[in-house]
């Protein structure tokens, strides 16, 4: 039976190693490096790669992740060869001030850090990675990350590295992650005990999200799902592997039976939500405007519950909603089905903004009486940089013609016609008390858009 293979010389001896590369790095980093030192690199970035983990909470995979998406683009900006495991300059540090001091990514590094912080804090005392965090991240505490000052961290951890030694802290960085996320340990062989893998490494999922889960070591006979105590078939079974989407919120239990053993594991599962801030800006809404959504939750048998829009609908086949909230504040969106929660948010409308009011085509307010001419139409704007077309619609204006006979008319519409107009007498074109229909309500605006002729 497959087994897995521990460190276990000493309970210290991978701090003791994680401690020795600290200290190669930081005393590397201050002094002059020899060349001979940039020739056995490699090897300790090949070393540092080589341990494998399986993480035990999903911040760890999406930090590792970040991580590699850093070290990728460090590469390409060092000029990287994948296949001969070299860059052009591995002793310059110029690349290095330049991709972690002067750009973004350094602070991204930072943000992670301090994310990983805040996760470990949150940790209950009994948790044996919260002991763990503060020995793997002691020195960085000390400089900058426990006070949360950026600058000083980016000055201790990057300013003047070598190339070469910036690849292998990434690579260090990363270790401790593994370090961190797998509570038994790091594996040094492919060997493993059976057990059964939640492959995305989420402990938490939304309706909606799917994982793979396989078997390890072991042949999977039965499987059996509840989710708040009651059997549910929120799974497909594909050979040795299984594929589970959780189609209501709550707390499932999965049990798993092998020929060798039978592991359980539980995962939270909540609603689904909105798409984050960072991919749509759909969080802030405005009263009178209607806004359509597609979300990954929807049934034939669904109950939407609106709280300022009591019409809001939804298409089962498309899972498209629809709403038009009624007042300000914030507004709770829910969905349930027959067997519990499908989706659970909320958006903050606020009251919608007064229009730019505004002549198309003439910017400065001047126009001349040629070109009124031969257009025979002025045409009034109502816009807002916030909003495409069809927020806000002029329906109605007065119009007063300033010449040697002033006229006033009233005026139905966005479009002032000019045809039959003799321009020759006519000095202005005041144009006030413009209605304009904004989201479901009304609004008059008295102030006048003066037109000059010339």
């Amino acid at each position: 039976m497959a087994q897995y293979v521990y460190i276990k010389k000493s309970k210290n001896l991978r701090f003791k190693l994680i401690s020795l590369m600290y200290l190669i790095f930081l005393i590397l980093s201050v002094i002059q490096i020899p060349i001979a030192w940039l020739k056995v690199s490699p090897l300790i970035q090949n070393y540092i790669q080589k341990p494998q983990a399986v993480y035990s909470d999903s911040i760890l995979v999406i930090l590792s992740k970040n991580l590699q998406q850093t070290d990728d683009l460090f590469k390409k900006e060092l000029g990287y060869d994948e296949q001969k495991n070299q860059m052009p300059e591995p002793n310059s540090f110029t690349v290095t001030d330049k991709f972690f001091m002067d750009g973004t990514q350094g602070k991204k590094l930072f943000d992670d850090f301090v994310t990983v912080k805040n996760w470990a804090q949150q940790l209950p005392t009994t948790d044996e990675r919260k002991a763990l965090f503060l020995t793997l991240f002691d020195d960085d505490l000390k400089n900058g990350i426990g006070k949360e000052d950026a600058s000083k961290w980016l000055q201790y951890r990057w300013k003047h590295v070598p190339a070469e030694f910036a690849r292998n802290l990434l690579e260090e960085i990363n270790l401790r992650y593994k370090l961190l996320g797998n509570k038994k340990g790091i594996a040094e062989t492919a060997n493993e005990e059976p057990k059964f893998t939640l492959m995305t490494g989420y402990s938490t999922m939304r309706v909606g999200d799917a994982a793979n889960l396989a078997t390890r070591g072991d042949k999977l006979v039965e499987l059996i799902v509840e989710r708040d105590g009651f059997s549910s078939k929120d799974y497909e079974i594909n050979g040795n592997s299984f594929n589970f989407k959780p189609s209501v919120a709550g707390l499932y239990v999965i049990k798993a039976k092998g020929l060798i053993k039978t592991e359980r594991m539980e995962i939270q599962v909540l609603p689904a939500g909105f798409p984050q801030k960072e991919a749509l800006p759909f969080r802030v809404c405005y009263t009178g405007v209607t806004y359509t959504q597609k979300i990954p939750a929807y049934t034939k048998d669904a109950e939407l519950i609106c709280e300022t829009d009591p019409e809001a609908t939804m298409e089962a086949k498309t899972g498209k909603l629809t709403f038009n909230p009624k007042k300000e504040g914030w507004c709770t969106i829910k969905i349930n089905s027959s067997e519990g929660i499908l989706f659970l948010d909320s958006v903050f409308v606020k009251n919608l903004p007064d229009p730019i009011l505004m002549v198309k085509n003439a910017p400065s307010l001047s126009m001349s009486k040629r070109r009124l001419e031969r257009e025979g139409k002025i045409e009034i704007q109502a816009m807002h940089p916030s909003f495409e077309e069809g927020v806000y619609e002029i329906k109605a204006f007065d119009v007063r013609w300033v010449g040697n006979n002033s006229q006033i008319e009233k005026i139905n519409g966005s479009q002032l016609k000019t045809n039959g107009k003799s321009m020759s007498q006519l000095q202005y074109i005041i144009i006030y008390n413009i209605e304009v229909k904004a989201g479901n309500e009304s609004r008059k605006f008295e102030k006048p858009i003066i037109i000059q002729l010339i």
